[in-house]
């Protein structure tokens, strides 16, 4: 057996019960009844032990995936909970890249819901790069070369003059060259382009989100077949 295989199927044997169940519902989150469940088993777990690491990181990934999903105060609110229990996560085991990484998307989700301004204002940008750059450190592959890709839309994201199209289109060709079936980079990297003026590149990229397969991860795919279909119905 391969050994990553074999540490994979040493991890998955070594969590809990209800770690199980939980990363079960994970494969359905998009489903009110299954985050209900979801949420009812951290808190539960959360309530004997709020230092819990395996808690810990999964509360944060279920909060930044609610941000994810709107705008506003309600992201704001959301992404400051993920940051926190990312924080959590990440302090109980700093050598783990789930507590940096859910931790760090937090933060940024957090500074896009009171906006990219106010949260460079507040002196956030830093705490964002202390976590991501952690997160990429111990494993820049982590999740399909998640790291990698919120990396480079941070520098899009940026406003002027700290913005830098350049670099975040560098940033993310990279990771596609390692994670080529990475939705979300293909997504970002089409925002980069068409900004840099390459609109048939962009729509290239697009269309190959919504060209694809899939079946790692159902509720992250169909959400980014939604985003690809806006894509191009703003960009016609």
């Amino acid at each position: 057996m391969h050994l990553l295989a074999l540490i994979f199927l040493l991890a998955q044997s070594a969590r809990p019960d209800w770690a199980a169940r939980w990363d079960e519902l994970w494969k359905t989150r998009d489903q009110p009844v299954a985050e209900k469940e979801m949420q009812k088993i951290l808190d539960d777990q959360l309530a004997k032990d709020s230092k819990s690491f395996e808690a810990n990181w999964r509360q944060a990934s279920l909060y930044n995936w609610d941000a994810n999903g709107t705008e506003g105060e309600r992201k704001a609110e959301l992404g400051k909970k993920a940051w926190e229990a990312g924080d959590k996560a990440r302090e109980t085991k700093p050598d783990d890249v789930r507590g940096h990484y859910q931790a760090g998307v937090g933060v940024g989700l957090y500074s896009e819901g009171i906006g990219i301004l106010t949260a460079l204002s507040q002196g956030i940008e830093g705490k964002f790069r202390d976590r991501i750059q952690a997160a990429l450190k111990i494993d820049k592959d982590y999740l399909d070369g998640a790291p990698q890709v919120v990396w480079g839309r941070y520098f899009f994201k940026l406003p002027w003059p700290k913005r830098d199209v350049e670099k975040s289109i560098e940033v993310l060709e990279s990771v596609l060259a390692g994670h080529p079936d990475n939705w979300r980079g293909k997504i970002y990297l089409a925002d980069a382009l068409a900004d840099d003026g390459k609109g048939a590149e962009a729509r290239r990229m697009v269309q190959d989100v919504l060209d694809g397969k899939g079946g790692q991860d159902p509720p992250e795919e169909r959400r980014l077949k939604d985003m690809a279909q806006k894509w191009v119905a703003s960009h016609q």
